[in-house]
């Protein structure tokens, strides 16, 4: 496998862990193309260039370090093993040919070198640190896992079940659920989830018809297993979460309970014969998995469902139109429901800038095909659904030259926050009707129906500056170092602008310097919390005051006015390692 392909086959693994995505690419610069890319002392310019390239792996847990793991660069020029203290070396060859370092001195290897390490048990990423030129430390990350048993009857012993997982995660703020690989059950209806990251975490069954030969009767009642959640609930929503720590083992057992199953059918109207369709089931109006019916190809959705109230939607494929219905299953069939198909709706935006004279002078036009409009800002709807990935809406692309109507066209109904990201500006003020959308979702009811929305444009920035306290000193060389080694690049602290509940402001996040210096320009006028971490806080849930309420002593309140410019400041939040 190419360097190219391992590393992106790695990144594939890490898509159920937003968390991670800007902590894994770890790059060690170790050229010098178009000016220093390494922090060099005074001393280390002068000397001979180093040329091997060695560090440690350890166990980000516990600090130890891990012997026996691979360590390798994503291009394949480099691997080997660590030692038994986790110690790992490269030699790297010279070149001539590469440009000087001004200052003096050659660059030993040309090109950029990505490090990865891997050892079962660990978590497969690239997650590497800090960032100090020819030494460094590789933290891997230990594995948590989820281990049990799915008890079946011992007529059933031999089914293999799928047992699914869904992770908490955030995203813009807010809390959503992303599937984990579920993997299926052993003979003996043992199983184990592994490779997960530390977090919070639901468990479930698939559905399961039974295939026992002694009680199976052609053309008569089918029975089957419906899913059962940890630790024994009816939906996902009224499951409890697992709180798994890194390097920890959670066990569980589940129980499903044999119900007998019937035959649903539900006929669309309104559709293309041929169009795809993609369906979820709802057991009491509970969004989340578990529960299925499928598109038969035949304009119908078709499947098996055991007693209950369900919600049943369908979403066309390329959101030409969705609907729903309510059906009941009551130990008979159900085959003569329908379902009606509604073309998505059409939602204007208006947007009004107030902006200064030189706000305007920015403004410009973007291309879309053959025609433009102006450059205001991207507006879309996001899924207020924890579960819901594909319901985002978006602008229609201008039908004609200079269009400069703006609407969100195939809006399905649903609740839905809004998303505006400016050209120039912040976002003043957002509302349909008397809903407020920076704090309250849209409401789209049946065929898309929903007021248009008004956004108001300002550009009267406020900023804040300030300095973070409590970052680890600063790495130097010693004087006269005979090795000539880079000095050790710092790492800074993350800075976060948390608005208030009800406050006007806006989320905005900088890394200071690695003198703890930052500065947040462009910021709307509003009140803020200001927090300072010593690592990116990607799961931070910055719209969900109840759990913003844990930093309410670790850090200052800031009140911005328009224009105005704030000192601060702010302590470090040190993080588990």
């Amino acid at each position: 496998m190419s360097g190219t392909r391992s590393f992106f086959a790695v990144l594939r693994r890490l898509r159920p862990y937003p968390s991670l995505w800007l902590d894994v690419a770890f790059f060690l610069n170790i050229a010098i193309l178009s000016g220093p890319r390494l922090a060099y002392s005074q001393e280390a310019q002068s000397s001979a260039p180093p040329t091997s390239l060695h560090g440690t792996v350890i166990n980000r847990v516990t600090r130890e370090p891990i012997a026996h793991a691979l360590v390798f660069s994503t291009d394949n020029r480099l691997a080997g093993f660590t030692d038994d203290q986790g110690r790992f070396e490269f030699q790297l060859p010279r070149s001539e040919s590469t440009p000087k370092i001004p200052g003096g001195g050659r660059a030993f290897y040309s090109g950029s070198v990505q490090l990865d390490a891997r050892k079962p048990g660990f978590i497969e990423s690239l997650i590497a640190g800090p960032m100090v030129s020819d030494d460094m430390t590789i933290r891997l990350t230990p594995e948590s896992l989820i281990v049990g048993r799915v008890n079946l009857p011992s007529s059933n012993q031999f089914d293999r079940i799928t047992v699914e997982v869904y992770g908490l995660h955030v995203r813009d703020g807010r809390r959503f659920w992303t599937p984990v690989p579920g993997v299926s059950t052993r003979s003996n209806g043992e199983f184990r989830v592994a490779n997960l990251m530390a977090g919070s975490y639901k468990i479930f069954t698939e559905e399961l018809l039974d295939r026992d030969p002694i009680t199976f009767v052609p053309g008569g009642r089918l029975f089957g297993y419906p899913p059962v959640y940890y630790p024994a609930s009816r939906d996902f929503a009224s499951a409890s979460a697992i709180t798994l720590e890194a390097g920890k083992t959670v066990q569980v057992e589940l129980t499903p309970v044999l119900q007998p199953y019937y035959r649903v059918k539900i006929a669309l109207t309104n559709i293309e014969p041929g169009s795809g369709v993609n369906v979820s089931v709802a057991l009491d109006g509970h969004q989340g998995p578990g529960y299925s019916l499928g598109d038969n190809g035949e304009s119908s959705i078709e499947g098996m469902l055991p007693n209950g109230t369900y919600t049943v939607e369908a979403q066309v494929n390329g959101q030409t139109g969705s609907g729903s219905v309510n059906i009941t299953v009551k130990d008979a069939p159900l085959t003569h429901a329908s379902m009606a198909i509604t073309p998505g709706g059409s939602i204007p935006v208006n947007i009004r800038d107030e902006l200064s004279e030189k706000g305007r002078q920015a403004t410009g036009s973007i291309s879309y095909g053959n025609f433009s409009r102006e450059a205001k800002a991207d507006v879309s709807l996001q899924p207020a659904d924890e579960f819901d990935w594909t319901g985002f809406a978006t602008l229609r692309p201008p039908r004609k030259p200079n269009d400069n109507d703006l609407v969100l066209g195939n809006v399905r109904p649903g609740h839905y926050w809004l998303q505006v990201n400016p050209y120039f500006g912040y976002v003043a003020s957002a509302v349909a009707g008397s809903v407020d959308l920076l704090r309250q979702p849209l409401v789209v009811g049946p065929g898309g129906a929903s007021p248009s929305i008004d956004i108001v444009l300002r550009n009267d920035f406020a900023a804040i500056e300030g300095t973070v306290e409590g970052l680890p000193a600063k790495s130097s060389t010693a004087q006269g170092d005979p090795s000539g080694r880079p000095i050790a690049m710092t790492a800074s602290a993350q800075v976060y602008c948390v608005p208030l509940p009800d406050s006007p402001g806006r989320f905005a996040t900088i890394p200071s310097s690695s003198d703890g210096f930052f500065h947040l320009l462009q910021l709307a006028p509003g009140v803020y919390r200001v927090l300072a971490f010593d690592r990116r806080q990607n799961e931070l849930e910055y719209r969900n005051a109840e759990a913003m309420s844990i930093y309410d002593d670790k850090g200052p309140v800031v009140r911005l006015g328009s224009g105005q410019t704030e000192q601060v400041r702010v302590n470090l939040i040190s993080t588990k390692d």
